[in-house]
């Protein structure tokens, strides 16, 4: 048993001479007094033998001398086996220290998605969220999601719900927007049908109620179409939710305006670009590049953190920022792309003020006045004009 810990700690080595009359290295070794041991031929006439680590190197300088030649099969023990030590103590090391970073990493936010927002953005929900400590390099132990979802609703009133969940270092936050309630009609209160524009009545149909106008009479906005108040023959009266649909030719005269010139941005020169080094919220820029050095400029900003799958976010990353140097210059719009513009618009502005009223006629007239195009839409209509109005 000491004699297996000695040779490992001093190292041995495996070697094979073949050539003529192979057993001469033994005489070497026995002549220089290197010890040698399992010394066993084998069938091709070479021979294999053990000798210590210390010794190889005057072994192998007989490496080609009178036809011998030497090839080291194995090495056991010695330096090696420190070798093999070191790196298997850096090994653990480096696994310790990894794991370790990746733990602590792990009770920091670097990472925040939002989700179900449509009408605000994620920069101002991320504003807010900041303002309670929910933010990048945030000890996410510490968040309450409670305080946190009261303080957001109520500072955003656009927001009627929000729930924070965390997953190690990535913070998912889930909002859902309020939405405007309905007016509620109370189907059975006492009103008046008006016309809510001025039109042409072309047909009416009446449910409830008593008919104040009649087709082929013009009404202007706020009439009364239907009544509310019915007087049976005995000179009784009675109110009611007066229900009907009064079809009227209506006319509209729309227009947009755009200016005959723009301001547009033309780029200058080349495109820089700055690399940093991000570790938590510092920066380290590689490059002087990475400064603000011109007056009119866009920049375009990409931050990657390091993610360990989708579990692990490490504080370690990278950023990189590109500045792209422009100058303004006043410009002809495309007068023929912008009446084509403004032509869409305004029939889109039209449909939706009749709703599910139909377009009989229209047409588009153009106009240029002191730098300014201009484009008008007149059409004709038809369309329900009925509305409900409740006494008092």
């Amino acid at each position: 048993m000491m004699r297996k810990l000695y040779d490992l700690a001093r190292g041995t080595v495996k070697l094979r001479v073949s050539g003529p009359q192979p057993e001469r290295i033994l005489n070497f070794c026995a002549e220089h007094g290197i010890e040698f041991r399992s010394a066993s031929p084998c069938r091709d006439f070479s021979m294999t033998f053990f000798i210590f680590s210390s010794d190889c190197p005057a072994i192998m300088s007989q490496n080609g001398k009178n036809g011998l030649e030497i090839e080291l099969l194995a090495e056991k023990g010695g330096k090696k086996l420190v070798q093999n030590a070191k790196r298997r103590v850096a090994l653990v090391v480096f696994t310790v220290v990894g794991v370790t970073l990746a733990a602590i990493s792990s009770l920091f936010l670097w990472n925040i998605e939002i989700e179900g927002n449509d009408k605000l953005s994620d920069a101002q929900i991320l504003r807010v969220l900041s303002d309670c400590g929910v933010d990048y390099g945030a000890f996410w132990p510490s968040l309450s999601s409670d305080e946190v979802r009261s303080y957001v609703v109520s500072v955003m009133p656009e927001i009627a719900w929000l729930s924070l969940n965390v997953r190690s270092s990535r913070a998912q936050i889930v909002v859902h927007e309020r939405v405007d309630k309905p007016e509620i009609v109370n189907e059975k209160a006492p009103c008046d049908i008006i016309a809510s524009k001025s039109g042409v009545i072309k047909r009416m149909s009446v449910l409830e109620g008593e008919s104040a106008v009649s087709p082929g009479s013009a009404a202007a906005q706020g009439d009364v179409l239907v009544r509310g108040l019915m007087s049976s023959e005995t000179g009784d009266e009675r109110y009611v939710h007066s229900m009907a649909q009064v079809i009227a030719d209506t006319w509209y005269e729309i227009s947009a305006q755009t200016p005959l010139t723009e301001e547009r941005k033309i780029k200058k020169g080349h495109t820089d670009t700055a690399f940093s080094l991000v570790i938590g919220k510092k920066r380290i820029n590689f490059f002087s590049d990475s400064r603000n050095k011109y007056t009119s400029c866009d920049k375009i900003n990409k931050l990657k953190y390091i993610s360990l799958g989708d579990v692990f976010t490490l504080p370690l990353g990278y950023a990189i920022e590109r500045t792209t140097q422009y100058e303004t210059k006043t410009v002809p719009i495309d007068e023929a792309k912008a009446v084509a513009r403004m032509k869409s618009e305004l029939r889109s502005e039209l449909q939706r003020r009749i709703g599910n009223g139909h377009i009989a006629s229209e047409e588009y007239s153009v106009s240029e006045t002191e730098g300014t195009l201009t484009v008008t839409l007149r059409a004709q209509c038809t369309e329900n004009i009925a509305k409900e109005s409740q006494y008092d």
